[in-house]
């Protein structure tokens, strides 16, 4: 670990970037478009984050108010609102960002959304450890109040597993736990374990059927655990505040190539000229493969990493 270095480089795919590191792990975010946290993974290794480099997963916005007629997966980490919504929610982000770089990090602005009139901001910070702080800021820059939930969705790189800590808080008589289910999501679908800590969900290249569940939290974090690392996300949690779908502020959606870590912030009305902010933290941590359904050691690895 050493000074923390923050520079502009060129990305093959991507075009100009944005790179931090302390010598021992790194993210790189675009600049040309997004902006996207496209890479986070120790110096020289494979990337956490999926990379969909042959834009095999898009969606179509041919006929939205938008310029653009195709919104790209692009991969890594982005912002995003919730309710999710077509076509407000599919805007194309293939607009070069402001960037202002910081000692430790950066502040990428990117321009206004024309017909939705918002505008994202994402700060990234780095810490000597290689721990990573994340700001989004959204700027409602409309002439009406609007109340969404901010929604951060990380792409995770293929053939991992995605864990999930139940709810442990005593309800009394009240349920304390849940778990939605997508309507494309069968309950009994084979890579979705609902254990008594905790719920996983497998990436299966082999399936090409998706799967998506979210639950309410209370741990603040979420893990993945693939090609030998552990990607621990961390966020806020606010007891009794209104989350979107049924109340769910951790989500995870998983198809043949990825799955995604998602969370939410609580709703929150925007007035015009006002923000919403939201705030995680990173950790990537060296970590063996688990199984999905083994409590035990499920328990002892996330005991190393996120407790």
């Amino acid at each position: 670990m050493g000074k923390i270095v923050v520079e502009k480089i060129s990305c093959e795919h991507y075009g100009e970037c944005v790179r931090i590191s302390n010598g021992e792990k790194e993210v790189v975010a675009t600049l040309e478009r997004g902006p996207y946290i496209v890479r986070c993974a120790y110096v020289g290794e494979k990337n956490m984050f999926f990379e969909d480099f042959e834009n095999k997963y898009t969606n179509d916005v041919t006929n939205s108010p938008f310029k653009g007629n195709t919104w790209r997966v692009v991969g890594g980490h982005r912002l995003w609102l919730s309710p999710e919504r077509h076509p407000r929610t599919y805007y194309p982000d293939d607009y070069a960002v402001e960037c202002e770089i910081k000692e430790n990090g950066v502040i990428l602005t990117a321009p206004e959304q024309e017909w939705t009139n918002m505008q994202y901001t994402t700060e990234i910070e780095m810490t000597e450890d290689g721990d990573v702080k994340i700001k989004h800021t959204v700027t409602n820059t409309g002439a009406w109040a609007v109340k969404v939930a901010p929604w951060t969705v990380s792409v995770m790189q293929t053939g991992g597993l995605a864990v999930i800590p139940q709810n442990v808080c005593d309800t009394g008589f009240f349920p304390n736990k849940w778990v939605n289910f997508w309507q494309y999501t069968p309950m009994n679908d084979e890579r979705i374990y609902l254990g008594e800590k905790f719920v996983t969900l497998s990436q299966d290249c082999d399936c090409d059927r998706a799967a998506k569940i979210g639950v309410l939290n209370e741990h603040g974090y979420m893990i993945y655990f693939v090609n030998g690392c552990a990607f621990v996300k961390k966020f806020g949690f606010v007891r009794g505040a209104e989350y979107p779908d049924n109340g769910c502020n951790c989500e995870s959606y998983t198809c043949d190539g990825y799955t995604e870590m998602e969370c939410l912030s609580p709703f929150v009305t925007i007035d015009a000229g006002d923000v919403a902010v939201h705030e995680e933290e990173w950790s990537l941590v060296r970590a063996d493969e688990v199984s999905a359904c083994d409590e035990a050691a499920l328990s002892a690895a996330v005991a190393k990493i996120a407790e």
